[in-house]
């Protein structure tokens, strides 16, 4: 178990992602040679219509386009990070609400290039009916007002995969409220038909 008291900063780390969009744009130009990218980042009904939708960006190119959510983490894990619960227990995370073509997962020197709806359609198959809610109630019980996390294994195919529920408390001036999500390996992804694309950076 990992637990922590200060809250998760949710403005410093939408800011984060904003500074971090601009090195996003030009390995796409660069790398994908995209031709056009509109990013969703504003508090405009338009832009929180496709953030609610978990597209930050769409990239165009050869007359077509790609919704892309993107996802940054400041440290090389080797697991993917899905959000289960953006407000626990009755806003569900971008896992089980996502209208994005892919995924975008930063590190600082690779990204992961993932089908989201290959992605969520292997979730719903090997993973959702092993969710642990227990584990869940735990963090919630016994981690009030903190940053916390559990391990737990999953068998796929016989073989167990460690997996960890991480529980990050969120603070503004005006609410409180924790988001849920699970830490995979993403040996246990590709072990469910996942098809991972490595670029590095």
């Amino acid at each position: 178990m990992v637990a922590n008291q200060s809250p998760h900063n949710f403005w410093s780390s939408l800011k984060v992602e904003r500074d971090k969009a601009v090195f996003a744009d030009e390995f796409y130009f660069n790398v994908f040679e995209v031709e056009n990218i509109i990013r969703f980042d504003t508090e405009s009904e338009r832009d929180m219509d496709f953030q609610r939708a978990d597209i930050d960006v769409q990239l165009h190119a050869w007359e077509r386009h790609s919704n892309v959510s993107e996802k940054f983490r400041a440290i090389d894990y080797d697991d993917l990070y899905i959000e289960l619960y953006s407000m626990y227990p009755n806003v569900k995370g971008w896992m089980q609400n996502s209208s994005a073509d892919h995924l975008a997962y930063f590190f600082p020197t690779r990204l992961i290039w993932i089908d989201k709806k290959e992605l969520i359609r292997a979730f719903e198959t090997h993973l959702l009916s092993n969710i642990n809610s227990a584990k869940i109630k735990e963090l919630k019980t016994n981690y009030p007002q903190q940053n916390a996390s559990l391990t737990d294994e999953i068998s796929i195919n016989s073989s167990s995969h460690k997996v960890r529920y991480i529980k990050a408390y969120n603070k503004t001036k005006s609410k409180d409220w924790d988001t849920i999500g699970l830490s995979l390996p993403f040996d246990l992804l590709e072990a469910i038909g996942v098809k991972l694309k490595v670029y590095a950076l």
